[in-house]
């Protein structure tokens, strides 16, 4: 069988791009792995294997905020369309610690701009007003967006993702590509297993592999970095008083510890509650080969994650655990900051990687994005390709 479209990645961006392809076309299937039960049976490694990512909708610039709010709207609208619920509106508050007028100016245009609610807190007491549970430095300021923001079960997301592709008439398909063929009438999917899938069209959405195996001809720049997190514990009762603690975004720049995050208590697939809290930190490391992800997914010494545990009880002096696990993920960057949505040669291959750590937030605009220019050949009104082109290596 000759397939109308082939969607390579079953993450974030391609199951949101497998939904609305399978909207445009009759026979579309989309291609990845299943979860595996541990790491060392993986051949590519996700990092939407998680319970908790943060639903901001005022982003960077007008561009990702437009994704942000544009994916918020339709992720309300998925949650009735498969009635699995993923989403918890509990709110964003991102904190600025240096400089924060400045900062909150240009957040406040373009919420302005978007029609996006927020409230300024101008000091600590008001962002302890948000929640008292909080504790930043005397000069820090805030923007705090309400429901709709608050965080996703990317987990849960894709699984609505991939129930909406179904009911439209997609096929799923747990395997692992490693090869791409393009020929003259017909692009050939060739898989780990032996198994050869056909297609007009195909679509990447393979993030961090994306210039591994043998998927692209010419290589993109993508820089890959290691994300550490840190799941803290807490006992039920905890966690309940936590529920109302909004998502955070904490603008901090120090020496060994920037851009911290952190999600309040939740339920994970063990039945214990954690609370989440990520941030780029001095022993990050950066990867050029598949074997290197591997190596580090699966390296059995421990992160130095002491300093997200102390900004943790820095920000919620309350806070009380008694054990803590670490979490592994890798964030793929583009140069230019933006995803890279985009037609490769003139073959019927079609390219939407590169997060830059906001793909979570963003997935659905950005499946709709790449498939309405696989697809149409055009990219939505609004939408400038520029912003989204790939750069390859030279």
């Amino acid at each position: 069988m000759i397939y109308d479209s082939i969607i390579i990645g079953r993450g974030l961006i391609g199951s949101a791009a497998a939904k609305y392809i399978s909207r445009m076309k009759k026979s579309v299937a989309l291609v990845g792995p299943d979860e595996a039960t541990t790491s060392r049976e993986k051949i590519v490694f996700a990092s939407h294997y998680d319970a908790a990512r943060i639903q901001g909708l005022v982003g960077k610039d007008a561009v990702t905020t437009m994704l942000n709010h544009q994916s918020a709207k339709a992720f309300a609208q998925l949650e009735k369309e498969t009635n699995i619920r993923f989403r918890s509106e509990e709110g964003c508050l991102t904190v600025f610690p240096d400089n924060p007028d400045f900062f909150i100016r240009e957040y406040e245009s373009r919420a302005k701009k978007s029609g996006i609610a927020y409230r300024i807190a101008e000091s600590v007491d008001s962002m302890k007003g948000i929640n008292s549970e909080f504790s930043f430095p005397p000069f820090a300021k805030g923007f705090y967006e309400p429901a709709p923001a608050g965080h996703i079960n990317p987990r849960l997301l894709i699984q609505a993702q991939q129930n909406a592709f179904e009911k439209n008439g997609g096929k799923l398909f747990n395997e692992t590509v490693k090869k791409i063929d393009l020929e003259k009438n017909v692009i050939k999917v060739i898989c780990f297993s032996g198994q050869i899938f056909e297609a007009k069209k195909v679509l990447l959405a393979t993030g961090a592999f994306t210039n591994f195996f043998e998927l692209l001809r010419a290589k993109i720049e993508l820089k890959l970095k290691s994300e550490s997190t840190v799941l803290i514990k807490v006992e039920e009762n905890q966690a309940l008083r936590l529920q109302s603690l909004p998502a955070l975004l904490y603008k901090i720049n120090q020496p060994g510890i920037q851009d911290i995050y952190l999600i309040q208590p939740v339920k994970y697939p063990d039945e214990n509650y954690y609370l989440k809290v990520g941030a780029n930190i001095s022993g990050d490391q950066f990867f050029t080969t598949s074997d290197e992800i591997k190596n580090w997914f699966n390296c059995s010494a421990g992160l130095d994650v002491s300093g997200l545990l102390q900004a943790a009880h820095e920000i919620l002096p309350q806070l009380s655990c008694s054990e803590y696990f670490e979490k592994r993920c890798i964030v793929c960057y583009t140069p230019h900051g933006k995803p890279y949505i985009g037609a490769i040669g003139n073959f019927g291959l079609y390219l939407a990687a590169g997060g830059n750590g906001y793909a979570a937030m963003s997935s659905d605009a950005l499946g709709k994005i790449a498939a309405t220019m696989m697809e149409e050949g055009r990219f939505p009104a609004g939408i400038r390709a520029d912003d989204f082109k790939p750069v390859f290596k030279k």
